[in-house]
């Protein structure tokens, strides 16, 4: 099987200034369409993109958008900022590496995985381990990592979550960027909680913030 190409990845979280909730409802429409609009003016060049509203307190947007390209990452991010700067402004984002985990056989096609019907609620966060992780033989994280997707696989809760694991070692302050999409929130805290008896959850060290975002179509 051929290997899959680069897929960057990035979430990008905004917070709308003051001066947005002054729009009247036309305005707030125009610019939702215009951020329809410069995203389908990247289609091209994007693997997949969604837009959602934040859930945190200190956040009220989020893009989740991938390419095969460090560039047109750059290039929409550059664009929002250009366009919406009046309006929001960035306060977090996360960029990684979408390719085959190292602990199973490379099967799916990843831009593939990316294209399905989005479903209802984003979560995104990052994640780093201890360095003892890395120290260990392969064969052992091997086994470790088997043990957990095994209970995320057989719990029937989980199974309602789709689940992308990305990487982001020297690309910024974490090692990993961890996304997941499901159409229950109550189902996803469900099966967060069961894999909090795994064994691998011995060498993580960090998973802040967590990013939690609906789906929606009109922004604004």
């Amino acid at each position: 099987m051929a290997s899959n190409p680069e897929i960057y990845m990035m979430v990008l979280s905004y917070r709308l200034k003051s001066s947005f909730y002054s729009l009247t409802a036309e305005k707030r429409e125009a610019m939702s369409a215009a951020t329809s609009d410069l995203f389908t003016g990247y289609s091209g060049d994007l693997v997949n993109h969604h837009s959602y509203r934040s859930m945190r307190s200190d956040g009220d947007i989020v893009f989740w958008y991938s390419a095969h390209s460090p560039e047109a990452i750059e290039a929409v991010k550059f664009s929002l900022n250009d366009k919406f700067s009046a309006y929001m402004r960035p306060n977090y984002s996360m960029i990684s590496l979408y390719e085959d985990s190292p602990y199973l056989k490379p099967g799916n096609v990843l831009d593939d995985t990316l294209r399905q019907q989005p479903l209802k609620y984003f979560v995104a966060y990052p994640m780093s381990k201890q360095p003892e992780w890395y120290l260990l033989d392969y064969e052992e994280r091997k086994k470790i990592m088997a043990e957990h997707i095994g209970m995320a696989l057989a719990d029937p809760e989980g199974r309602m979550v789709r689940s992308y694991t990305t990487y982001s070692y020297g690309l910024g302050d974490q090692e990993f960027v961890v996304l997941y999409e499901t159409d229950s929130l109550a189902a996803w805290s469900h099966a967060t909680r069961k894999l909090r008896e795994a064994r691998a959850r011995k060498w993580i060290v960090n998973e802040t913030p967590i990013i939690v975002g609906i789906l929606r179509e009109k922004l604004f």
